[in-house]
C-alpha cells in the first residue's frame, strides 16, 4: 500500500465553493451536490511519502475507475434526503488544506487552488459549556430547525443568533485559521452540469496509466538521478 484515499459526501453549506468555485443556486446545489465529493482522507505513508506519493495518491482520484465505482454504486438508488432518483455521475471531488496551502497540490495537473475558507469554528465555543447557554437564549422554533429543508450550517446558525441575542459579535466565531479549498473537476463540462445547464458529462480523458506516468516522469526521476548522481559521487 502506498497511500490512502478516503472520500465522503460533501458539506452542504461551504461558501468558498458555492460562492467562489461553482457558484450555484441553493435549488441548483439541491439537485446536483449528489455529484460531488470531497477527500477527507488523501495521503501518503512512509517510505512512499519521501518520493511525493502523496501527490501520486492525489492524481488517482482520477482514475475512470473511481467515477466508475461511484456509478455502480448509486446508480438506480434513490436520495436518501430527497428521495429521488438523481445521475450518478461523479463530475467533481474537493478538499480542504488543514493548514492554509498544501504542497501536495502544488503543481499537480488538474489540482486548482480556488480560495480559502473564512476561518469559522463552533469548536472553541461549544467545547466549553457555552452551547446551553445559547440553547437557553435561542427561541425554541429556531432551535428546532436542524431538519432537512431548514438551511445550511445549523450549529454555525444557532450560534449566530445566539451571539445575537446576548449582544455578542459573531466575530467571536472568526479563529482566524484559514483553510485552502482545492478542486478536481473531473468533466470538461463540470460547471455546466452542476448548475443543471446539461444532463451530458464530457468526461476528461484522463488514464491511470498516463497519470502514473506523468507522476513518475515529473517528480520520481529526477529525484532517482539525484540520487544516483550522489552515489556516484561516492
Amino acid at each position: 500500500m502506498i497511500g490512502i484515499i478516503g472520500l465522503c459526501d460533501p458539506v452542504i453549506g461551504l461558501g468558498v465553493r458555492d460562492e467562489n468555485s461553482i457558484n450555484w443556486t441553493k435549488n441548483q446545489k439541491l439537485k446536483r451536490l449528489y455529484n460531488c465529493m470531497t477527500a477527507y482522507i488523501l495521503g501518503a505513508i512512509p517510505p512512499y511519502n519521501r518520493v511525493l506519493a502523496s501527490k501520486l495518491v492525489a492524481l488517482a482520484v482520477m482514475f475512470p475507475t473511481v467515477r466508475q465505482d461511484f456509478y455502480r454504486k448509486y446508480k438506480n438508488k434513490s436520495s436518501l434526503i430527497t428521495g429521488e432518483n438523481k445521475k450518478s455521475d461523479l463530475v467533481y471531488i474537493d478538499t480542504l488544506g488543514a493548514f492554509g496551502k498544501s504542497a501536495i497540490y502544488n503543481r499537480l495537473i488538474n489540482w486548482e487552488f480556488v480560495d480559502y475558507t473564512k476561518g469559522q469554528s463552533h469548536l472553541h465555543i461549544t467545547v466549553n459549556g457555552s452551547w446551553e447557554l445559547i440553547k437557553q437564549v435561542v427561541p425554541p422554533e429556531v432551535f428546532e430547525t436542524y431538519k432537512y429543508g431548514k438551511g445550511p450550517n445549523w450549529k454555525m446558525r444557532i450560534l449566530k443568533r445566539g451571539l445575537r441575542e446576548l449582544g455578542l459579535s459573531e466575530d467571536m466565531l472568526s479563529i482566524g485559521w484559514q483553510r485552502a479549498y482545492y478542486r478536481c473537476p473531473l468533466a470538461e463540462n463540470w460547471n455546466e452540469y452542476l448548475l443543471g445547464e446539461t444532463d451530458s458529462v464530457v468526461w476528461r480523458k484522463f488514464t491511470q496509466k498516463d497519470l502514473v506516468t506523468y507522476w513518475h516522469q515529473r517528480w520520481v526521476n529526477p529525484r532517482m538521478d539525484v540520487l544516483q548522481a550522489k552515489l556516484d559521487e561516492e
